[in-house]
């Protein structure tokens, strides 16, 4: 089915360009179409049978499936391979009952709510429509655009295609949502050359599926809480495929760190080198660096590589207030490291060492924020939760369009918040890593991360500061 679904031709005689749809419908099977959908609307029945059964003929060499758009009546006379019904057509239940179990029958899901009574259906596949608006049709819901259909293809428990404004510039970034086909229109049947078309359209739609890659560079910790174990799940909970290159083994567990031992610097460099040479990165998460020789390394290979997409978590002081890092080490990340990252996420104790004074409060966070963007050149995303209260805004500067937002939300009551920086700034990296702008990206990093603190918040485990629940979708 899924392979059927590839390249599916919707049918429009009015945007044909005068040429017959015999003609056209044989160009695109020749081109790579996988699927024919009959959309008729007007059509008296008679000459619907009639056009029905000349396209049958024309697909039966190709072995490509004829779909009847909505008339289930149609369907049955010419003995269709099935039929594509809207949520205002003919029942579900009652097309199944009169096609048999043998034919195919596409869904319209227009919501997340079509989408879930649809995955108590049987159906064969359904069509998520529409992914953008299109002049084809004028009378259907908001757009679901292309995270609503990453969500949507997620959460389908049958076969998806991709319905309204899939052309040649859209149909890669559609396929990579994970959706199994489009369904397309005008592009093929106003196209000049119909088989052209379809040609240059299949060869982007089944064009290798690309993960979002995104590496993080951090230590190791035993507990999984934090460090590189709670970087993976965030940057997997997030959609993007983790690799990483641990600087440091810690002894950990809930209570807190019983011993560190570091990473040779030639096995952590020979890390950072194997995956970016094989594998790249479409964003890269760097986490605590323990020494300056180690921050060294690590700025070195991200000049090398090259890396745009660069998330630098601070990590200075630890939550009883211990400095982790000697001050060597601050000055070279200062120097060497700040000038390549694209992204900042210090706390308030890690702001205060970087700007060298103390932090009043939220009423201080505009001005070091933009203070800390623009001596070093990036943007920052400055969290309060080391204020008290029961309300905590994090402030977020874009430094490249000069922009400021604020990121509330509640104060959740829970000992659960071991790993929060780690988390937070791995899922902002893999928002960059997935395409989305500086400031959408702040926010999905903000979303996600609270959305995992208010999960994990009543769970116990082991006897001291608990993890957030990453994969609480």
């Amino acid at each position: 089915m899924k392979n059927a679904l590839k390249l599916y031709l919707v049918t429009d005689r009015a945007l044909s360009l005068g040429r017959s749809l015999e003609e056209v419908v044989s160009e695109a099977v020749a081109g790579g179409v996988t699927m024919v959908q009959l959309r008729e609307k007007d059509a008296p029945t008679g000459e619907f049978v009639e056009l029905a059964l000349r396209l049958k003929a024309i697909l039966k060499p190709y072995r490509v499936p004829l779909i009847v758009n909505d008339r289930v009546d149609v369907a049955l006379a010419v003995d269709a391979d099935g039929v594509h019904i809207g949520q205002a057509d003919m029942p579900y239940e009652l097309a199944r009952r009169l096609l048999g179990p043998g034919k195919i029958i596409g869904l319209s899901v227009e919501n997340m709510n079509d989408l879930m009574r649809a995955n108590t259906l049987d159906v064969d596949y359904v069509g998520i429509s529409p992914v953008y608006g299109t002049p084809t049709k004028t009378d259907t819901a908001e757009p679901f655009g292309l995270e609503g259909l990453r969500k949507a293809v997620e959460l389908s428990v049958h076969p998806t295609v991709a319905i309204g404004g899939m052309n040649v510039d859209t149909v890669a970034q559609v396929m990579a949502t994970g959706v199994d086909g489009v369904a397309v229109v005008s592009a093929i049947c106003s196209a000049p050359s119909p088989r052209s078309a379809a040609m240059e359209l299949k060869t982007l739609c089944t064009r290798k599926k690309k993960y979002h890659t995104v590496l993080t560079i951090a230590g190791s910790d035993s507990g999984g809480g934090a460090g590189i174990q709670a970087d993976i799940k965030a940057i997997s909970a997030m959609g993007c495929y983790a690799t990483s290159a641990i600087t440091a083994v810690t002894v950990q567990n809930t209570i807190g760190v019983q011993a560190v031992h570091p990473v040779p610097l030639d096995i952590l460099s020979g890390q950072i080198d194997a995956v970016l040479s094989d594998i790249g990165a479409d964003a890269v998460k760097i986490g605590m660096l323990h020494s300056a020789e180690v921050v060294k390394v690590v700025a070195d290979k991200i000049e090398e590589y090259g890396i745009k997409n660069v998330v630098l978590d601070p990590v200075m002081v630890s939550t009883s207030g211990h400095r982790l890092i000697e001050e060597s080490a601050i000055k070279v990340i200062k120097e060497r490291l700040f000038p390549l990252a694209r992204v900042l996420t210090p706390n308030v104790p890690e702001a205060e060492i970087l700007i060298g004074r103390k932090i009043v409060g939220e009423c201080d966070f505009n001005e070091v924020a933009k203070e800390l963007s623009h001596s070093y050149g990036v943007s920052v995303l400055l969290k309060a939760g080391h204020l008290s209260g029961d309300m905590l805004t994090d402030y977020f500067y874009n430094v490249e369009d000069g922009s400021m937002i604020l990121l509330p939300s509640k104060r959740v009551h829970t000992k659960n918040t071991h790993g929060t920086g780690c988390t937070l700034s791995s899922a902002f990296a893999a928002a960059l890593a997935k395409g989305e702008g500086l400031t959408a990206a702040a926010k999905s990093a903000k979303k996600y991360i609270e959305q995992a603190i208010i999960a994990g918040a009543e769970y116990e485990i082991g006897h001291g500061h608990g993890p957030v629940h990453h994969f609480f979708r």
